[in-house]
């Protein structure tokens, strides 16, 4: 059975909070119980398949990436 999103890849991860409704909440947990995976991992591959899709926000990504400096460039200013 093909499943939405793959099994888990190893990647670099970063930690942030989130507030989401009860209901996602026990979905997200019950999606990542079925896939036997991390709720985390459930969550940016998600995100990742919507944000890929969204042609709109593709489109408005291009546009500003093109005007502002690359974010990771201040991200890893931040880490150092």
């Amino acid at each position: 059975m093909q499943t939405f999103i793959k099994p888990k890849k190893k990647q670099e991860e970063e930690k942030i909070e989130i507030r989401i409704d009860a209901d996602v909440l026990d979905s997200l947990r019950a999606y990542s119980q079925f896939l036997d995976s991390p709720q985390g991992y459930v969550v940016s591959e998600i995100l990742r398949k919507a944000l890929r899709k969204d042609r709109a926000f593709a489109e408005w990504r291009g546009k500003t990436e093109a005007v502002e400096p690359d974010a990771s460039d201040s991200n890893k200013a931040r880490q150092s």
